[in-house]
């Protein structure tokens, strides 16, 4: 078998820092798992000891709650944050009790309400200066929201699936984030399947960095078992830190290793992955358990 993790995985990431990092996970393709990848990509910075805030800037569908397990603590959404009908911190729910871990939610019904892209940059800069990273899961489509929230980005990360369709949309995300101005660019590739890839049945990874033009964040394993777990609310690096990490677990340590700037191959461990509470930097905290 053909370890692309050896050739291409050693690329080594600018050094970062985490403080009041914004990060704009988007795509123009729907159904691609952006909202599987912030998530996911969220609980593992979290477990890692960063302080993580999920914006969900999908005003459409709002889902985000649903994948958070969260569904039905929350009060206020971002429509009443950006409307100033109440502050960002009382639109705030904590993601099973865990300080730290942290959520706002779209509306639930899309008003015609008009407000000014400054709300938005008032938002995340109240946010910023108390999470050490702030996700924003997007839209599939540039409206007005998706316009104003990409602007307060400081980098964006462009999901696509293992297919050509997908890249192509990556491509077309990448070039119109691009003309917005947003230089930080990185792609992650959901559900790659390695063998549909060695018998050039779908592209390879090196194919899929040619296509799209972006530079390649992570990958993230197909794995039958994740939609069961997203519908179970069950995210990275939650569970019993005795048991072994699942796959997804392995991949989406890896992306976050690589955001924080970690040397790490892309696919490490994704084949074999170790108990939860064995990887490096890993914090399992416990449900409701206050933080220093």
């Amino acid at each position: 078998m053909y370890d692309y993790s050896i050739t291409i995985g050693i690329e080594i990431l600018p050094e970062v820092s985490a403080l009041g990092r914004v990060i704009f996970v988007t795509g123009f393709k729907g159904g691609v798992g952006k909202t599987t990848v912030s998530a996911n990509i969220a609980a593992t910075l979290y477990a890692l000891g960063n302080r993580v805030l999920v914006i969900d800037g999908d005003f459409g569908m709002r889902c985000m709650d649903m994948v958070l397990g969260v569904e039905n603590e929350t009060l206020f959404d971002c429509s009443d944050v950006l409307c100033t009908r109440c502050s960002p911190a009382a639109a705030v729910c904590h993601v099973g009790g865990r300080v730290g871990f942290s959520f706002i939610p779209a509306p639930m019904n899309l008003s015609d309400e008009k407000i000014k892209k400054s709300a938005y940059a008032e938002l995340i800069r109240e946010v910023r200066e108390e999470f050490d990273y702030v996700i924003i899961d997007s839209c599939a489509e540039m409206t007005d929201y998706y316009m104003a929230f990409a602007s307060t980005a400081d980098e964006a990360i462009i999901v696509t699936l293992h297919q050509s369709t997908s890249v192509r949309a990556a491509e077309k995300t990448a070039a119109r984030l691009s003309a917005m101005g947003i230089s930080e660019l990185s792609l992650v590739v959901n559900g790659y399947r390695q063998s549909f890839a060695e018998s050039k049945k779908l592209p390879d990874i090196l194919d899929i960095i040619n296509r799209s033009s972006v530079r390649l964040l992570g990958v993230v394993p197909y794995c039958e078992r994740l939609s069961a777990s997203q519908e179970a609310a069950e995210l990275s690096f939650m569970g019993e830190p005795n048991k072994k990490a699942t796959k997804w677990e392995a991949a989406f340590y890896n992306i976050a290793s690589r955001l924080k700037g970690d040397r790490i191959k892309l696919l490490s461990g994704c084949e074999s992955p170790k108990k939860r509470g064995a990887y490096k930097g890993i914090v399992l905290r416990t449900k409701n358990r206050e933080e220093e």
